[in-house]
């Protein structure tokens, strides 16, 4: 097993990673990838917190009905993070295959778990599929919409994909940034065999200190990744306005919108922005990537901190993915971007 002080990730938005802005600028968060328009929490009664937090079968009905799968399918978890660093430890020992880019706990907490890691760097059905083959591998971990590339997949894909690893092999698929994005729903491999599907309700919802997800899998699977998680592993608090989040779909509806228009709007302005520079864009609803060669992107995530600029960095060999939540003001971001010294950046 590798050395768990190696190699440890760093999140966006984390302030102890984060470099000061110049005298007198605040910092605009944009690392997080997280709606800036947060479902309107109301106050939780006090038996949230008097009452130890067992299994709730509200909340398991509505989030059944939310994502369309059978209750049996479905657990309720302290987020996502708690089950990428549970799975791998209850999958069988093995090689996994993974993006080259993309959220890094996945990578990490697979390698903390002793398998042998190996990359692929195109979300392609047949390329996918030949390193599968090629390469032996027994899992696959994907995640769609691809942070921060914004790659999504589909069914079919999956399932093919599938049939190519051995029996007892897992794919994974980690949606956290779905909700937003309904056309990247695959919902519809709930139970299938040896997959799981993860699911966040702190993205769409902007609620992430909430710490509440989903697991979609066979019964099976989830009757022992819940042993391991132990009990009351969702707060009462969290059971309690996710079963009132996940009901609202004036909201959900609304928001899909909204999200929708502010990625289109971000995305246009910052393609106008760096026109000049070498970039290319990709956009979710949730999130607006930009590609570059690594060290412009170093050189801009340096200048954007000074500008008061909080933005997200991935690094993918010598290519580099800067990737900006959305902002709850598009005319406060667009002053903060005109204040950019982008004379370091060479076209």
């Amino acid at each position: 097993m590798m050395d768990a002080s190696q190699g440890v990730p760093k999140h966006g938005g984390d302030p102890r990673h984060i470099p000061a802005a110049d005298a007198g600028v605040l910092m605009l968060d944009l690392a997080t990838g997280v709606n800036p328009w947060g479902w309107p929490v109301p106050a939780p009664p006090i038996a949230c917190y008097s009452k130890l937090p067992y299994f709730n079968e509200g909340l398991q009905r509505v989030a059944a009905t939310y994502y369309g799968v059978p209750q049996e399918c479905l657990l309720a978890t302290a987020g996502s993070q708690a089950v990428i660093q549970q799975l791998p430890f209850l999958a069988a020992s093995g090689r996994v295959l993974l993006s080259a880019v993309g959220y890094e706990e996945h990578r990490y907490r697979w390698e903390l778990a002793g398998h042998d890691v190996v990359e692929f760097h195109r979300y392609d059905r047949d390329a996918i599929a030949k390193q599968i083959r090629r390469d032996a591998v027994q899992h696959l971990v994907l995640i769609s919409p691809n942070n921060p590339s914004a790659d999504q997949l589909d069914v079919d894909d999956l399932r093919y994909w599938r049939s190519l690893l051995p029996e007892e092999g897992m794919l994974v698929v980690d949606q956290a940034f779905a909700d937003a994005n309904p056309e990247s729903d695959v919902s519809a491999l709930a139970g299938d065999r040896g997959i799981v599907l993860l699911r966040s309700v702190g993205k769409f919802f902007g609620l992430p200190g909430l710490r509440l997800g989903f697991v979609i899998a066979a019964p099976a699977l989830l009757a022992e990744l819940d042993k391991h998680l132990g009990p009351w592993a969702v707060s009462g608090v969290a059971q309690w306005l996710g079963e009132r989040a996940l009901a609202d779909q004036a909201w959900q509806q609304k928001m899909v919108a909204k999200l929708a228009d502010a990625s289109e709007a971000q995305a246009e302005l910052l393609v106008a922005t760096f026109k000049d520079y070498g970039v290319r864009c990709v956009a979710t609803a949730l999130f607006v990537t930009l590609i570059m060669p690594l060290q412009r992107a170093e050189v801009l995530q340096m200048a954007c901190y000074r500008a008061g600029l909080s933005v997200r960095l991935y690094r993918c060999g010598d290519t580099g993915f800067i990737r900006w939540g959305l902002a709850a003001d598009i005319n406060e971001l667009r002053l903060r971007l005109r204040q950019l010294n982008l004379s370091s950046l060479v076209a």
